[in-house]
């Protein structure tokens, strides 16, 4: 299974754009929202966050981790996370934005706390700023791009194509890209909602 295998599954209407956010302590607190060629463009500040689930590292700086084996081993975590965020699941993807440092992918939830079980792994994510779009058939075909099919997120599209529009530029390489994603539908094997996250910094030489 590459990422929560889920494509860009809604579009077309504009009754999409009425965006169900997560509430908890990620993604909430919205500084702007840009429009870009018709579309939201969030920049967000978020907290220092904890974050529980399974986390795995490619075995050197060119080769993606074993997404699926990850998976697997987050599956097979038999204790629910404690003050875990309901309805949404979170995919991190580590060190994308860096070649100097093995890639990771981290699946997990948002949680209050760090008392977990032993056999789940805890990543905890210092404050930073992100841009966000939601990943939808609107969005692509906003930005100029094939709807996205899965596997690794088009972290570009934000980071090197919006980001610069709004005086932003990739922030620290070590805060992770962040995919969102909202109420499972098990009936269609999709998210009701996705969202991207890339952590952005501020570049004014950069802003039109």
């Amino acid at each position: 299974m590459s990422r929560f295998a889920v494509a860009a599954v809604t579009g077309g209407n504009r009754k999409t754009w009425q965006i169900l956010l997560p509430t908890f302590q990620f993604g909430s607190n919205i500084i702007q929202t840009y429009d870009y060629n018709g579309i939201p463009v969030d920049l967000i500040e978020s907290t220092d966050t904890t974050w529980c689930g399974k986390v795995g590292y490619a075995d050197n700086n060119v080769n993606e981790p074993n997404v699926e084996k990850i998976m697997e081993d987050f599956i097979s975590v038999s204790a629910l996370p404690n003050s875990r965020e309901d309805n949404w699941d979170v995919c991190l993807s580590l060190n994308y934005l860096s070649c100097e440092r093995p890639s990771g992918v981290i699946f997990e939830f948002l949680s209050k706390t760090d008392v977990q079980s032993d056999s789940s792994d805890i990543y905890k994510m210092p404050a930073a700023k992100f841009l966000r779009i939601r990943m939808c058939n609107e969005t692509a075909e906003a930005l100029g791009h094939e709807p996205w099919e899965g596997g690794v997120p088009p972290y570009h599209w934000l980071g090197e194509q919006i980001a610069s529009r709004f005086g932003y530029t990739y922030g620290c390489s070590t805060i992770p890209i962040v995919e969102y994603y909202g109420f499972y539908q098990p009936e269609e094997g999709t998210h009701e909602y996705c969202y991207l996250y890339v952590p952005v910094k501020e570049n004014n030489d950069m802003a039109e």
